[in-house]
C-alpha cells in the first residue's frame, strides 16, 4: 500500500513481493507506484510545506516525540517485524529499534547546534543567521536497516520543516507500512510525510521531479554513482549519499587474543556482513601471534550451528540474488590470487543461508577494492604497522576502520593516518555514536554523512546586515 496525504491506497505500478530470506516464504504482496502516484506523492508533499514549516519547532517537535513513544510503546512488533523482512536475529533487530529511538534527541540536539539562530550588534548595524526548510526532500532508504537508516533523514527533515517523500526499499516495505502507520497515529499533518513503492525507476522519477527539492539516500555505491549522474542536472538540489565501505581492521601488538578474535568475530559478520561499517579487510602481523589469532578466528567461525533457528548468530542474506553475488564475488577473489582459509558455501536446505568466508589476499598481485555485503573478511599478513596502514588505506572508500591494540599510542597514530570518517579502538568496526557525524570519504559518500552532522543538509542558511537609518 501506499501512503498519499494520510490515505492508503493500492500501487498502480508493476507488482512485487516481500519474501521472508530465512524460510522463502512470501509475506507480503503489493505494487509499485505509477508516474501519476509520484506526482501524487509531490504535489502532497509541497502543498502541504508552508502549513507544516510555519509551525513552530516546539509543535513540529511535539508530534515528532509522539512518533517516537509510539515507537517505543509498539518496539515489539516493529522487532518482530524487522527481524522477519530482513532475517536478521531478534538481537539484531531490537538493536535496530533501540538505536532509531535514540534518534530523536540527537536530532533535536544537532538542528540546535548546527542550523539555530544567532544576532550580532555592531554600533548601528546587526547581523543575523537564520536556518530555512528547502521544501520537499525525497529519502530512499535500504533493506538492511529499514527503520533506524531511513529516520536518521527523516527526523532531522522534519525537524527543519520539510516535508517528505519516502520510498523504502523493496525488500522491507512491511516495515515502510508499519512506520507510516505510526506517523499517521502520531497526528503528522496529511501530506508532511508520503510513502511510495518502488524500484530504480521510482528513484530516478523523484530525483527529476520539479518538485523534488532534495534525495538523501543510503545504499550502494553503484547505485550512489547512478543517483549522482542524474543529479548532476539539478545542481540545485540537495544530494546526500550515505554509501558503503570496504573496511579495514588492523589488530597490532596485542596479548589478549580470545579478546580480540570476537571482536573481529562481530565486526566482520554481524547481520552475515550486511552493514555498511563491516569489517571487510583484516590486517595481521605476519608472525606467529598473527597466525594464532587468524586460526583462532577459523576455529569460531567452523563451531558455529545452522541446525535450528534459535541457534544462529546472524542471519541469512537478504534474497537469493545477494547470495549468488556473495559467493561468485568470493570466487572472482580467488582467480585473481587469493587463497580460501575458509570457504563459504549455502547451508543445505535453506533459503538464503551461508557460511563464512575467509580468503587470504596477502599473495594477490593487485587488490580487488569493491565492497561485498556479505559474511566475508579478506585476511592480510603486514611485515611492519608502516605496511598495515598503507594496506587499510589501500582502499577508495572510507567509512570505517579499526584498530585492536594494547599499545594506545598506535592509536594516535593510527587515527591521524587512517583516511576513514568513523575509526575505532579496542571496538568494532560497527559501532558508531548518534552524537557525532557518520559518514566517510570517496566512494562512501559525498561528505555529507548522517548521524549528527544530517541537520546541515535539511536546512539552508539565511544571512542578513540590518542597518539603522
Amino acid at each position: 500500500m501506499l501512503f498519499i496525504e494520510n490515505h492508503w491506497s493500492s500501487g498502480k505500478g508493476k507488482p512485487f513481493k516481500s519474501i521472508n530470506p530465512f524460510t522463502g516464504e512470501i509475506i507480503w504482496e503489493g505494487n509499485f507506484a505509477n508516474a501519476s502516484q509520484i506526482n501524487s506523492a509531490m504535489s502532497a508533499a509541497y502543498n502541504s510545506h508552508d502549513r507544516w514549516s510555519a509551525e513552530s519547532m516546539k509543535t513540529r517537535i511535539k508530534i515528532i516525540r509522539k512518533f517516537y513513544a509510539l515507537l517505543e510503546k509498539n518496539k515489539l512488533p516493529m522487532t518482530n517485524l524487522i527481524a522477519t523482512e530482513t532475517g536478521k536475529t531478534i538481537t539484531d533487530a531490537a538493536s535496530e529499534v533501540a538505536a532509531a529511538l535514540a534518534k530523536l534527541n540527537n536530532s533535536i540536539l544537532a538542528h540546535k547546534k548546527r542550523t539555530g539562530f544567532e544576532k550580532i550588534s555592531h554600533g548601528a548595524m546587526q547581523t543575523s543567521l537564520e536556518h530555512s526548510s528547502h521544501g520537499v526532500m525525497s529519502v530512499v532508504g535500504p533493506f538492511n536497516f529499514p527503520l533506524h537508516l531511513p529516520n536518521g533523514h527523516i527526523t532531522p527533515a522534519l525537524i527543519a520543516g520539510n516535508t517528505i517523500v519516502y520510498k523504502p526499499s523493496e525488500s522491507t516495505p512491511m516495515v515502510a507500512e508499519y512506520m507510516m502507520m505510526l506517523w499517521e497515529k502520531a497526528g503528522l499533518p496529511a501530506g508532511v510525510i508520503n510513502m511510495i513503492h518502488g524500484g530504480k525507476e521510482i528513484v530516478q522519477g523523484l530525483c527529476k521531479h520539479p518538485l523534488n527539492k532534495g534525495l538523501l539516500f543510503t545504499g550502494s555505491y553503484k547505485v550512489g554513482k547512478q543517483i549522482n549522474k542524474i543529479m548532476a542536472d539539478y545542481p540545485e538540489k540537495i544530494i546526500a549519499l550515505e554509501l558503503g565501505g570496504n573496511n579495514p581492521l588492523v589488530v597490532w601488538s596485542t596479548q589478549k587474543i580470545n579478546a580480540a578474535v570476537n571482536l573481529i568475530f562481530e565486526s566482520a559478520f554481524i547481520s552475515s556482513g550486511q552493514r555498511c561499517t563491516c569489517a571487510r579487510r583484516l590486517i595481521l602481523p605476519n608472525t606467529t601471534s598473527g597466525k594464532k589469532i587468524l586460526a583462532k578466528l577459523k576455529q569460531r567461525a567452523q563451531s558455529l550451528s545452522f541446525s535450528n533457528k534459535s541457534d544462529l548468530y546472524y542471519g541469512p542474506l537478504i534474497s537469493p540474488k545477494a547470495t549468488e553475488r556473495f559467493l561468485r564475488f568470493q570466487d572472482k577473489l580467488i582467480t585473481k590470487g587469493a587463497k580460501f582459509i575458509l570457504k563459504a558455501r549455502k547451508v543445505r536446505g535453506s533459503y538464503n543461508l551461508v557460511t563464512p568466508s575467509l580468503i587470504n589476499i596477502t599473495g594477490m598481485k593487485k587488490s580487488f577494492d569493491e565492497e561485498n555485503f556479505g559474511p566475508m573478511l579478506q585476511v592480510y599478513f603486514a611485515d611492519t604497522f608502516d605496511d598495515a596502514l598503507a594496506e587499510a588505506n589501500n582502499t577508495k572508500y572510507g567509512l570505517a576502520a579499526g584498530l585492536i591494540s594494547d599499545n594506545e599510542r598506535l592509536f594516535e597514530v593510527f587515527k591521524q593516518r587512517i583516511n576513514a570518517g568513523v575509526i575505532n579502538f579496542n571496538a568494532t568496526t560497527t559501532g558508531a555514536s548518534g552524537a557525532f557525524p557518520f559518514g566517510g570519504i570517496g566512494r562512501s559518500g559525498n561528505l555529507r554523512p548522517a548521524g549528527f552532522y544530517a541537520a546541515d543538509y535539511c536546512a539552508w542558511p539565511k544571512a542578513s546586515i540590518i542597518k539603522k537609518l
